[in-house]
């Protein structure tokens, strides 16, 4: 055992448990642990918010599949952090962030910059940790990483002292090695009943959770669906677990990123199969009408998410990928194609019920700004959305054919998120990355724009700009039939968001005409820069939806 600072034996463990790339801002509370940070392989990206430290190392996971640090000082900067850590840990992301802190004599005492940060975040990480004694600082880091990779991954706080980064303690990183993980089979005989539940129901459908992307389980999900002849519905963070033309796609169901197939097809079923879901709000709608008759198989891999909305016919905690695995064992043995549900008939019906998006009138009808992403970006692009009226849009419209494309901030719905997330995605795969957002949403983090055009990222930044908080507007509208402070007229007059753009050493345009589109993000594409590409929208067309899965109420313009 050789003797070693803390913030060295924290920077070696990060590059033996896999870390690449770490993303923040430097500061006096953490600059003991940057000054090893500094001499490593791991390669840091400076930020300009603190939060979009945190939303890039989200990206970067949600995209790759591989873990990042986000790392920033304490006070303020690690406040800060806490929207982040939470967008990612309530969409089961595993993200490492570590704060700085003032040394612990002055804890509790109101110190400059000194704030609790492992207790704020409590409720919102997985594990928080002040490390207040530097001989713990080795098993802190090892259970950090065990924990957000885990079971259902998260996010994870190490909130680390001054004194405790510059201390002097006992490390040999031949010995470290990051604890093992296990992750829980299905019982044979719960894979047994589920297989034969199938079997007995008229119209059972496939419910494909995200869970099953953070498997990497989504191929041999689709081969189950084939054995099975089992249509499928995939949620919101699952989207592009199922290619869009697969024979067995029937969409997404939901009051909001809905769409009126899945709708349709989940009405019409007696037995759901949800696997890696968690049967939340936006997606179920009113409960009544959502669970109805059927009965419901759930698997995941947190026993507590089990019953936790409303209770299971039949409940399996297992990893999703040994689920779906057991499944289909069990499936060519012993299951039977279903033979009552009109799997054939999917296509047509997808055609029949497809929204409308070939809009060519003036102003914009938002619609037409998703099918010119499909027709420009195919399967080549990756996809961030934060909140608001354009992520539904973008979700019940946009066509996404692989997992990993399609990054929403799906659990929060964080306004901001975009931008930075984009910026982690394209870091970690080499992609295309393209943020899409209202003329709201886009000035919450706008300045990561600097950042992406720093470090020669060409993010593309698609302003759906409908001068409105668009979503508010539609809930004043119809759910207390006013209108208060919603009106952003000025985001398409006074307000020059090119201009913004090239402040930031950014490409930028301005779309009024329908068929300039594709152009324009043509154009974006081989300025070789990020670019934010703002396209005038007519401000009152509304988003198809509602409160239960049989009363989503569809505008056509």
């Amino acid at each position: 055992m050789g003797m070693m600072k803390a913030s060295e034996a924290i920077i070696k463990i990060l590059e033996i448990e896999g870390i690449t790339a770490a993303f923040g801002i430097p500061g006096a509370g953490i600059n003991g642990l940057y000054k090893f940070l500094g001499q490593s392989k791991i390669r840091h990206y400076c930020h300009r918010h603190e939060e979009a430290a945190v939303h890039a190392a989200g990206g970067y996971y949600r995209a790759s599949g591989k873990m990042a640090v986000a790392l920033c000082t304490s006070g303020p900067g690690a406040t800060n952090f806490v929207t982040g850590v939470y967008t990612c840990n309530i969409d089961s992301i595993p993200v490492l962030a570590i704060t700085g802190q003032a040394i612990t004599a002055q804890l509790g005492k109101d110190a400059f910059q000194c704030v609790d940060i492992a207790k704020i975040c409590e409720p919102v990480a997985k594990k928080t940790w002040c490390v207040t004694d530097p001989a713990k600082v080795v098993e802190t880091f090892q259970e950090a990483f065990y924990l957000a990779r885990e079971g259902k991954p998260g996010a994870v706080v190490v909130d680390l002292p001054l004194n405790v980064q510059n201390a002097d303690i006992e490390f040999d990183p031949a010995s470290y090695k990051p604890r093992p993980i296990t992750s829980p089979e299905p019982a044979p005989a719960d894979i047994s009943r589920a297989i034969a539940m199938i079997n007995e129901a008229k119209n059972p459908l496939f419910l494909i959770g995200g869970g099953v992307v953070l498997a990497d389980a989504a191929d041999a999900a689709r081969e189950l669906a084939e054995t099975l002849k089992l249509p499928v519905i995939t949620t919101y963070m699952a989207k592009g677990a199922i290619p869009e033309e697969h024979p067995l796609n029937a969409g997404h169901c939901g009051i909001q990123v809905g769409q009126p197939i899945g709708n349709k097809v989940f009405l019409d079923s007696d037995l759901v199969l949800g696997i890696g879901c968690r049967f939340t709000d936006r997606h179920t709608g009113a409960l009544d009408v959502y669970r109805g008759n059927r009965k419901f198989i759930h698997i995941n891999i947190d026993p507590r998410e089990i019953g936790k909305i409303f209770p299971a016919d039949l409940g399996i905690v297992a990893d999703a990928q040994k689920a779906i695995a057991a499944l289909l064992e069990e499936a060519k043995k012993n299951g039977k194609p279903v033979n009552h549900v009109d799997a054939a008939g999917l296509p047509r019906l997808r055609a029949e019920l497809a929204r409308k998006t070939a809009y060519a009138q003036k102003p914009i009808v938002p619609h037409r700004v998703f099918q010119e992403l499909n027709n420009c970006f195919g399967d080549t692009a990756i996809f961030t959305t934060g909140c608001g009226i354009t992520q539904i849009w973008s979700g019940q419209l946009q066509r996404i054919n692989q997992v990993r494309q399609y990054l929403p901030s799906g659990g929060a719905g964080t306004l901001g998120y975009d931008i930075p997330a984009a910026f982690g995605a394209a870091i970690a795969t080499g992609k295309q990355a393209v943020a899409v957002m209202g003329d709201f949403g886009f000035t919450f983090h706008v300045q990561e724009l600097a950042v992406c055009a720093k470090n020669k990222i060409p993010v593309i930044v698609v302003v759906v700009n409908n001068a409105y908080l668009g979503l508010i507007r539609q809930n004043q509208k119809y759910a207390y039939g006013y209108e208060c402070d919603v009106a952003m007229e000025e985001n398409q007059g006074m307000m020059d968001y090119v201009k913004v753009a090239e402040g930031f050493a950014c490409y930028g345009e301005r779309v009024f005409d329908p068929d300039q589109i594709g152009p324009a993000l043509k154009r974006a594409q081989d300025s070789g820069k990020p670019a934010v590409i703002d396209i005038v929208c007519d401000p009152q067309v509304d988003c198809s939806m509602g409160t239960a899965l049989n009363n989503c109420k569809e505008f056509v313009y």
